[in-house]
């Protein structure tokens, strides 16, 4: 997964520096992942995940993260005084991480199979609920389109991911047939390649200036600030190498989601900071994160 989620960015970089695509492409390409493949895997994740007394701390610090982040966000753009699409993308982006198609790889990979299931409680009950309830929030709130609850209400009832995260919950009460999930995952599948090649498509590393000191502040605060509040933590209560610190530690690192680039492109907030952001997190987490994990 990690090999196909950087080469299909590559791909759409490279073809964008061959030949102009046209905006249609991307934009359905845009509707697809928003309205069909992300609603699939939130309905065949959310309405199957449990919970135990072993995942709280990774969950607890999922949220801690995504808080201090939000907190973070707020309180930099009201004083650097950035527009509404660039906080909106930044609260998207710069909050939520890519712990799931790269995440778990990663952990994995570095940590160990045992470290799995931490890793999976951080992404599923931490990062994805939160894509799907913030992330629906975001997109109405700073989105194109009229502000007001009545609109933004509109905007939700007819925003994919939400509606699949409230079907899910109905969902976990009454069971769908057992052939259904493997539809739903094999459609899901489809978000991390579809959505990192319309992201290449879209990035350029020659960014406006008034783009470049948000993107750089998103990816230090998610990619190292952060994490190393986590750690500094770890230490204090606990310690970096259990299992739960470790896992989550990492989790924290991971670099801005995919899918939540493509939710900030969709609601119409800065596809230029989001396709910065997400290309140079991603490939810089290629050496970060294996760097941290020797921490770990």
């Amino acid at each position: 997964m990690l090999a196909l989620v950087i080469g299909a960015f590559l791909l759409g970089w490279l073809v964008k520096t061959i030949r102009p695509i046209p905006i249609q492409v991307t934009a359905w390409a845009d509707k697809y992942v928003l309205q069909v493949a992300l609603p699939a895997v939130i309905i065949a994740k959310i309405s199957t995940v449990s919970f135990n007394a072993d995942v709280v701390l990774p969950i607890a610090v999922a949220w801690s993260v995504m808080f201090v982040s939000i907190v973070a966000v707020l309180a930099t753009s009201r004083i650097l005084k950035w527009n509404r699409s660039i906080t909106g993308a930044l609260l998207l982006v710069g909050v939520l991480g890519n712990t799931s198609f790269l995440g778990l790889g990663m952990v994995e990979s570095l940590l160990g199979t045992d470290h799995l299931a931490s890793a999976i409680a951080y992404d599923q009950v931490g990062t994805f609920v939160s894509l799907a309830l913030w992330g629906s929030f975001i997109a109405s709130t700073y989105g194109a389109g009229e502000s007001g609850w009545r609109p933004i209400l509109n905007r939700l009832s007819r925003f994919g991911p939400f509606l699949a995260l409230l079907a899910s919950l109905v969902f976990r009460v009454i069971d769908l047939p057992a052939d259904v999930y493997p539809i739903l995952n094999g459609v899901g599948k489809t978000v991390a390649p579809v959505a990192m090649c319309t992201l290449g498509l879209r990035f350029t590393l020659n960014v406006s200036r008034s783009v470049q000191v948000p993107a750089l502040f998103g990816l230090i605060s998610k990619m190292a600030v952060l994490p190393g509040l986590v750690y500094v933590v770890s230490v204090l209560i606990g310690s970096p190498h259990d299992l739960a610190w470790s896992t989550s530690i990492l989790q924290a690192a991971a670099p801005p989601m995919v899918t939540a680039g493509v939710v900030a492109v969709g609601a119409g907030l800065s596809a230029e900071l989001v396709a910065f952001m997400v290309g140079v997190g991603t490939l810089v987490s290629f050496v970060s994160l294996p760097i941290l994990s020797l921490a770990l």
